[in-house]
This record gives C-alpha cells, sequence and structure tokens, in this order.
C-alpha cells in the first residue's frame, strides 16, 4: 500500500508541471516576446508576419502619418535617390508573395 502511495505520489508530482498551458496566441504576443528579450524590430516582425498570414489588416505606427505630409515625403524621397539603404518603412508591408514560379522570376 505504501509502495502505491508513493508512485501515485511521485506521479502526481511530476504530472503537476504538464497542466501549465501556454498557447501559440501567448507565445507570440507583444508582452510574452519582450519579457523574453527580443528587439523591437523582431516582434514588429513577427507580429506583421502573423498578421499576414491570418489575413488580418496590421495596424501602421502612428509615425506613418507623419511620414506623408509632403515636404518630408519629398526630402525622404531624395535621401533614398542618394542611399538607396535609407529606411523607407515599407519593410513586409504591401508584398505579393507568389508560392509558385512564373516567368517574372526571370
Amino acid at each position: 500500500m505504501k509502495k502505491t502511495l508513493l508512485i501515485l505520489g511521485l506521479t502526481v508530482l511530476f504530472a503537476l508541471p504538464s497542466y501549465a498551458e501556454l498557447t501559440v496566441q501567448d507565445s507570440i504576443s507583444r508582452d510574452f516576446l519582450k519579457n523574453r528579450g527580443y528587439s523591437t524590430s523582431l516582434i514588429n516582425t513577427t507580429l506583421k508576419s502573423v498578421a499576414q498570414a491570418n489575413g488580418e489588416p496590421l495596424t501602421e505606427p502612428v509615425e506613418k502619418e507623419y511620414y506623408n505630409q509632403p515636404v518630408v515625403k519629398a526630402v525622404r524621397k531624395f535621401f533614398m535617390y542618394i542611399d538607396p539603404a535609407y529606411d523607407d518603412h515599407s519593410y513586409m508591408n504591401d508584398h505579393d508573395i507568389h508560392t509558385s514560379p512564373s516567368y517574372e522570376d526571370l
């Protein structure tokens, strides 16, 4: 009887951590990724790719309104013309991903 209770007690003791539930939605949330030490750009990229895969619209940052002003847009285009590596905030935005090859790939 004591052996049975000991085995049952150890089984319950080792089975308790298996009740800790972490869903996929929890593991890709902004707070979870931030608490794990990931950078802001990786968090934004992850959320953009998840929203794109699910076909959901992703809210754009507030600073996008600032970049749409005509003077700011002209200055940014000038700097982008001089330096092609200049960030135009279009990373992963409006990409039309084709999964099959076509003549446009050539």
